[in-house]
């Protein structure tokens, strides 16, 4: 298929077609609690309706399912970045002016064949870019199982500002279009254009937004046990939003739909989900010194990580899921907070071993 277009009779999305499972759900393997509902891990993606493209695709036709939300995981945190004196540090990005909230965001790129988004994912311009570090961010930890939704929504909207000090450079650099997302907080259920979900956690690739529910901490208690756990969610959410706006998001979707094969759509799920974790990490990586993250936090953080891999979550070490076993997810995290090198979170190009 050298040159295959996308075409109607592709099942990804398409009428008659079967339904690709919730991302949040380890695909209904395993006698573990599924994600989604109070009882456990909440699940993190329904499946959007994607917007359409800036010019006439064929792809639209294929668009019908898109889900992209996940819990990230976090593994351990470098010494020397820990330790360096927030007085004495020359931050960088710092003229950067953060925009406002974008409500109405330009269309996700959408490549127009296999071969080409079989590049997107594996080549990527933003691979060969750097994040900047160390990067000022004010957004101090807050007790999330306690704080009012409007505690909530300013912590977060701060975060968002951090999350675009960090991410603009590399992402204009690889001449793409960065999107600062709204955050909306809500109860036990809420209705969306990627469909209706509950408690949860969720990039929204349909509007291109953030969504994170109030009784998310009582959902999962590592939210509440360890006061990192909450942002690293959210900095995973936007390594969603990075991947939709690089196109790495819609066609490591459409690839894995059109493999014809379940194995290789979790798989290139399970990629996507871990490379969020990496990008998370770095983000992690880039506002240690501001935040003043200190040695003591890594294993809170470490237990982030474990706490929603498939096999945790599932409570079957066995597990084909779709976001990558506890071991993985801590894997990546480690290697998002060693380097500041985009290209170190291609797991694209991985072994499968490591996106197990």
């Amino acid at each position: 298929m050298s040159q295959q277009r996308w075409g109607s009779a592709n099942r990804f999305g398409s009428p008659g077609g079967p339904a690709y499972p919730a991302y949040g759900q380890p695909s209904g393997r395993g006698s573990g609690p599924g994600f989604g509902g109070l009882g456990g891990i909440p699940q993190y993606g329904p499946g959007p309706s994607m917007p359409g493209p800036r010019r006439r695709n064929p792809l639209r036709s294929l668009l019908g399912l898109l889900v992209v939300i996940a819990l990230v995981a976090v593994g351990g945190l470098i010494v020397a970045n820990l330790s360096a004196p927030t007085s004495q540090t020359a931050y960088e990005n710092n003229d950067y002016q953060v925009p406002p909230p974008d409500t109405s965001p330009p269309p996700i790129p959408i490549p127009e064949t296999y071969d080409e988004a079989q590049r997107w994912v594996t080549r990527s311009a933003f691979y060969a870019e750097q994040t900047p570090s160390p990067v000022d961010c004010t957004a101090d930890p807050i007790n999330v199982g306690t704080a009012s939704d409007a505690r909530l929504k300013a912590h977060y909207e701060s975060l968002m500002e951090c999350l675009m000090r960090v991410w603009e450079p590399p992402v204009t650099g690889a001449s793409y279009q960065i999107v600062r997302p709204t955050v909306t907080i809500y109860g036990s259920k809420i209705a969306t254009r990627c469909g209706t979900t509950g408690v949860n956690a969720f990039y929204c690739a349909a509007d291109q937004q953030v969504y994170y529910s109030n009784r998310l901490a009582d959902a999962v208690p590592i939210v509440r046990q360890d006061k990192w756990a909450a942002d690293v969610v959210m900095a995973h959410e936007f390594g969603h939003a990075l991947q939709a706006r690089t196109g790495i998001l819609i066609a490591a979707k459409a690839l894995g739909q059109n493999s014809g094969s379940e194995s290789t759509d979790l798989q290139y799920s399970r990629r996507l989900e871990t490379q969020a974790d990496c990008l998370s990490a770095m983000f992690i990586r880039s506002v240690t010194a501001s935040l003043k993250i200190q040695p003591g936090d890594t294993q809170g953080i470490l237990d982030t990580y474990a706490a929603v891999g498939d096999d945790e979550v599932s409570g079957n070490s066995a597990i084909v899921g779709n976001h990558g076993l506890a071991r993985s997810r801590q894997y990546w995290g480690n290697t998002g907070l060693n380097t500041g090198a985009i290209e170190a979170c291609n797991t694209f190009v991985a072994k499968s071993s490591l996106v197990r």
